[in-house]
């Protein structure tokens, strides 16, 4: 016969598994004003520490407003064996050409366009640039709306950055992707984005 205090201790184990980890984030500045996040607090420089804040754990980000325009074919882009995809967008009626990246998380977009489309990136927020060629400085700039694929998008939290992408103005990264279905046909040589 098994006791209550064995079937309490393995209801309280099997609760424990299906309880998700969830890991907390840290949020810390630099002298130079940039922001850091971890979730791992014994990362954080030790002249740091105490003014780390612990800010929960992620939630999924809230998607823009997307509204849904007669011209949706404008979404389909040709490529080239070997050639990145190129995304045609506008910004304040400026042309711009991103590249389709799927493993940026934030649209970057180089200072040269951000000032053709309008905007400008004095003032905006210092953001630390993570990937795997290294890491850098850039700004955060609301765009208030991002024409792309027969929709417009926005407000957005973009990054002024000169990303060095080869001819294009930056990198249309998951932030806008993910509120878009993207199909590519690499025998067609072609990409469509189509609004969800």
């Amino acid at each position: 016969m098994i006791g209550p205090s064995v079937i309490l201790f393995v209801a309280l184990a099997l609760a424990a598994l299906a309880t998700p980890a969830v890991a907390e984030l840290y949020q810390w500045t630099d002298a130079s004003g940039v922001r850091y996040y971890t979730s791992d607090p014994g990362s954080i420089p030790e002249a740091y520490r105490p003014s780390v804040r612990d800010i929960g754990s992620p939630r999924p980000r809230e998607a823009p407003p997307v509204e849904t325009r007669r011209d949706a074919d404008s979404g389909v882009m040709p490529f080239g064996a070997g050639a990145p995809i190129v995304a045609a967008v506008e910004i304040n009626g400026a042309a711009l050409r991103l590249i389709v990246d799927t493993g940026a998380e934030r649209t970057m977009i180089s200072p040269a366009a951000v000032a053709r489309a309008g905007l400008s990136a004095a003032g905006g927020r210092p953001v630390q640039i993570l990937g795997v060629t290294g890491s850098a400085v850039g700004s955060e700039v609301v765009v208030p709306q991002m024409d792309v694929a027969g929709a417009r998008v926005g407000p957005l939290h973009v990054i002024v950055h000169d990303a060095g992408a080869g001819g294009a103005d930056g990198l249309l990264g998951r932030d806008v992707i993910d509120f878009f279905i993207l199909t590519i046909d690499g025998t067609a040589g072609r990409a469509i984005l189509k609004p969800r």
